[in-house]
């Protein structure tokens, strides 16, 4: 999931340079996505795009059907699921709103359950494994990250929940916790952070913003912005993409890279 840009656009090429048989899943797929186009245009005919929303559940589903109907001849199942799709919220715990703590969980962690749960009966026939992309932010939480670093970490523990479970079928399943990566991605461009600021300017409860301060607000989400597209901020994905490579293509990966 997530093949629009960032680690699953990335991962998506290579896997498919790797001689796999690859369903890129896309947001926009089906309405004409440049991350799509750019998959379709420069990738084998190895690779398909599919159309998912992962917090649609008949969207899902029918990707999971696209799945089915499309495996090579002799194909037992699915090899390998790579849960990648996510979002990113900004602000401390007090000026972000209920409505979007829910769109973050929803995409972050129940999406990852929502895929995982469906395209599990193909990921056992395969005796394959599941992938999730989280993030170091899962294990440390820190200041204005605690909407993100909540679905992170509740996608930490089901992911180790459905190692043990699965470990009877013989599936893996491993966890990638890319660190400061910001700019290798789309999930922190300036358009984005500036549209999320100005969401929580605007929603903040009147209270809120009489204590803090507009300045103080302007202040911490300008070092924001300053911090997510700084120096520190690695701008090249290789590294987490040989990690998802490695989580997917080796015979024993460790539970967590």
């Amino acid at each position: 999931t997530g093949c629009d840009s960032g680690f699953g656009f990335g991962l998506a090429k290579r896997l498919d340079s790797l001689g796999f048989t690859v369903f890129a899943g896309c947001l926009l797929a089906d309405s004409g996505g440049e991350g799509s186009k750019k998959l379709r245009t420069e990738c084998s005919s190895r690779l398909r795009t599919v159309q998912i929303d992962v917090t649609d559940d008949g969207q899902v589903q029918a990707a999971v059907q696209h799945v089915r109907d499309s495996l090579p001849t002799g194909s037992e199942g699915l090899y390998a699921l790579v849960n990648n799709a996510g979002v990113w919220q900004p602000g401390e715990i007090e000026w972000v709103s209920m409505a979007t703590y829910r769109r973050v969980m929803e995409v972050n962690t129940f999406g990852t359950v929502r895929i995982t749960k469906s395209f599990l009966p193909l990921i056992r026939r395969a005796k394959g494994r599941v992938v999730n992309i989280s993030s170091v932010r899962g294990l440390h939480a820190g200041p204005m990250a605690g909407a993100y670093s909540m679905a992170k970490a509740a996608m930490e523990f089901f992911s180790d929940a459905l190692r043990h479970e699965m470990h009877k079928w013989g599936v893996k399943v491993v966890i990638v916790e890319p660190g400061g990566f910001a700019r290798a991605t789309d999930i922190t461009l300036p358009a984005i952070i500036n549209r999320l600021v100005e969401d929580m300017r605007n929603n903040a409860e009147y209270v809120v913003k009489e204590d803090y301060g507009m300045e103080y607000f302007d202040f911490t989400m300008k070092q924001l912005r300053i911090d997510d597209q700084g120096e520190s901020a690695a701008r090249d994905p290789s590294a987490v993409i040989d990690a998802m490579v490695d989580a997917v293509t080796l015979t024993t990966p460790s539970h967590r890279y």
